[in-house]
């Protein structure tokens, strides 16, 4: 951990001039109480704020851990090449104008950085960033102005802007930092490096991440598929990948939206992912304070019959159950509370109630062997001692520290000083019952849930050996795969596609029609053509031979009139398979993630509703199933209106197997299944586009 504790800290750029970053930072260290060496390097200056200076990194007589670089852009490389020949272990580059600028002399700047630091073995924070803070040890070596409270949250931020805000924020919010750091162009270490640095951190508990950009995100995935099985990890990242509109020219892209691999990747790798920065602090704060949620089991708690429901409708939204309380809690209500409050939880301890029935409400509710978790709601009425019922809470929260509470006090100046005393004792509060039901599901999901995920991408033997003959097959393929080599694809992960074939004119269609058997399904076969209904290229449930005849010579008209240049090798003649409901599964590449595999609802509402579900690829069985739990049309293949369920086991194994493809086959930039019918005794693929590159 000596990069967040060095001993020794030279300031290369140290200024005499107040006011400029490199007398600041010098600043910092000098009054803010850093006890190791501090080091201005400076050739102008014989000392600096009481610090004797030296001319050159080189001119220090005693060894140095960490430099600090505050020079022109143009300059640093030599500077950095002088502190690996002194023995300097970690480079702090604040000096922005590197790949930043997107010059050729700002990358080639930072090219040659690298160099050097990969020469000398140096870890390089930066460059471009604010700097770095370890609050235990009084380390404040950026120009942020002031030092943090010391606590267990470790703040990561590609922004050095935005990492002063969140620090400038934390002290109303009651949050200390283990360490800060702001992490720039992250030209070597980048998030994937610092989670493992804050992993193996005993004082950090919460790790919040403030990105604009992952660099690896595979690796990204792995790791903090392993850190959040021992320590929070909260993400806010801005600047969300534009791979959505690139691949519009599938369903699976405009469905996906610009974020949709973040989504995914906080999913499966047990991350909470703030939308805010607000919605960052109230994560930080909470999972920094409170223990976790082991039950969706919550009591709700309020003197206000509305912000009751709210809470109760947060509730059910969130996941999070309100049960019946035992007898014995019920008989404790009996006692001490009277006889107009509500007991069936939530419990409404009435309008006039004192800080004696708040006490004995949650004191009650933390004795329930039923209950796991408390919200309290307080509106301030004139009779409410709002104070000393701030006071009850953060004792009672003391005495039985394993159950979490979160409240929302109500309203602003009547509860302001109460708010104060809450955050103080690590109580969150929220100005709302909404905000403070969800604070406490965001515990639920550090629990037991969280910890059983994992992410893997380890192969067995089959499905290398099945990797290694679809990468053959599609070697070199670019553009829509045809009909029969997508047949033969889907057929090496034994995914069968209804009979089918090409036919070049309409008596060839007729008689491939009478071999597969009638009905049947008529559609245009053409590498360029992406969308066939859009040309009026499909025609259905064709009974007979004059079908099959109008079918084909109505699409080969609508195709010459609407793309008169398309390439048309013919019409496929597919069986047609009309059974159960609709479904999509497609996949589209992302810059960051790799692959991402998407189910859906399918055929004419896929973009109407909208309805769709998202993971980085490959998926194991239990993560296909809750893919599908996590649609509103699970309802649907549960079966509704005296419909059977629907074959849930195949649909979910033909999104484990449809993942694994586009893992194994990076060629495969974009996939549509669309639609996929679902049935009660099995599911038909009934279209599948894929396009390689």
């Amino acid at each position: 951990m000596s990069l967040f504790e060095p001993t020794s800290i030279a300031i290369i750029g140290a200024s005499t001039t107040e006011g400029k970053v490199g007398h600041d930072i010098l600043k910092n260290l000098v009054e803010q109480g850093y006890e190791g060496n501090i080091i201005p390097v400076n050739p102008k200056a014989d000392e600096i704020l009481g610090q004797k200076a030296y001319p050159t990194i080189s001119d220090i007589p005693d060894e140095v851990e960490m430099a600090v670089v505050v020079i022109p852009a143009k300059f640093v490389p030599d500077v950095c090449k002088e502190c690996g020949e002194k023995g300097v272990k970690h480079l702090v580059i604040i000096t922005a104008g590197f790949s930043e600028v997107h010059t050729e002399e700002g990358a080639a700047l930072e090219e040659e950085i690298l160099e050097h630091v990969k020469e000398y073995d140096m870890n390089l924070i930066g460059p471009n960033c604010l700097g770095i803070l370890r609050p235990k040890i009084k380390m404040n070596a950026s120009f942020a102005k002031d030092m943090p409270a010391v606590g267990n949250v470790a703040m990561i931020s590609q922004s050095g802007a935005m990492a002063v805000a969140l620090m400038d924020a934390s002290p109303a919010y009651h949050i200390g930092y283990s360490l800060v750091a702001s992490i720039g162009n992250k030209a070597q270490l980048d998030e994937c490096d610092y989670l493992e640095i804050c992993e193996q951190d005993d004082e950090t508990k919460v790790i919040g991440f403030y990105l604009e950009s992952i660099t690896d995100g595979q690796r990204f995935l792995e790791i903090a598929g392993r850190v959040s099985k021992t320590k929070h990890i909260v993400l806010l990242k801005s600047g969300v990948s534009e791979h959505g509109k690139e691949a519009a020219s599938s369903h699976t892209g405009s469905l996906a939206g610009n974020d949709a691999a973040i989504d995914a990747a906080c999913k499966q790798a047990g991350i909470h992912r703030a939308h805010s920065a607000g919605e960052f602090l109230d994560l930080v704060r909470v999972l920094s304070a409170q223990p976790p949620l082991l039950s969706p089991n919550v009591a709700i708690i309020t003197n206000a019959g509305g912000p009751g429901i709210l809470a109760t409708d947060a509730c059910e939204k969130e996941g999070l159950l309100l049960p019946h309380f035992s007898e014995k809690t019920l008989e404790s209500f009996k006692e001490s509370l009277p006889s107009t409050a509500g007991t069936v939880n939530p419990v409404d301890v009435i309008g006039d109630a004192k800080d004696d029935r708040y006490a004995a409400a949650l004191q009650a509710c933390c004795d329930d062997p039923k209950i796991d978790g408390a919200v309290v709601i307080l509106t301030p009425q004139v009779m409410t001692p709002v104070n000393e019922i701030a006071q009850i809470i953060v004792d009672i929260s003391k005495k039985n520290s394993l159950m979490p509470v979160t409240t929302s006090f109500m309203g602003s100046e009547n509860v302001e000083e109460a708010r104060a005393l809450l955050r103080k004792n690590g109580v969150p509060t929220f100005e709302t019952p909404e905000r403070a039901v969800r604070a406490l599901a965001m515990l639920r999901s550090t629990g037991v849930e969280m910890h059983r995920r994992c992410v893997s991408t380890t192969t067995d033997d089959a499905t290398s050996e099945h990797a290694a003959s679809a990468q053959a097959l599609l070697a070199d393929h670019h553009g829509l795969l045809s009909e029969d080599l997508t047949e033969h694809l889907f057929s090496l992960y034994d995914l069968e596609m209804p009979k089918q074939a090409v036919a070049e004119d309409a008596d060839q269609a007729v008689a491939l029609a009478e071999k597969i058997g009638y009905p049947v399904v008529a559609k245009i076969s053409s590498p360029d053509i992406l969308h066939k209904t859009d040309v009026g290229g499909i025609r259905v449930n064709l009974k007979n031979e004059a079908d099959v005849r109008d079918a084909f010579d109505g699409i080969m008209q609508s195709v010459n009139t609407e793309m008169p240049d398309a390439d048309v090798q013919g019409i496929l003649i597919q069986q047609f398979l009309p059974i159960g409901e609709e479904f999509i599964i497609g996949s589209l590449r992302d810059p960051n993630f790799g692959p991402l595999i998407m189910v859906g609802l399918g055929g004419i509402y896929t973009e109407l509703f909208k309805d769709t579900s998202f993971r980085i690829a490959p998926v194991n069985e239990q993560e296909s199933y809750e893919m599908l739990q996590e649609l509103t049309a699970w309802k649907l293949l549960l079966g509704m209106r005296g419909k059977e369920q629907s074959d849930i086991d195949n649909l979910a194994r033909v999104v484990q197997t449809v993942s694994q493809i586009v893992h194994d086959c990076p060629q495969i930039s974009e996939l549509d299944i669309n639609p996929i019918l679902v049935g009660e005794e099995g599911v038909v693929i009934a279209d599948v586009k894929i396009v390689t590159s």
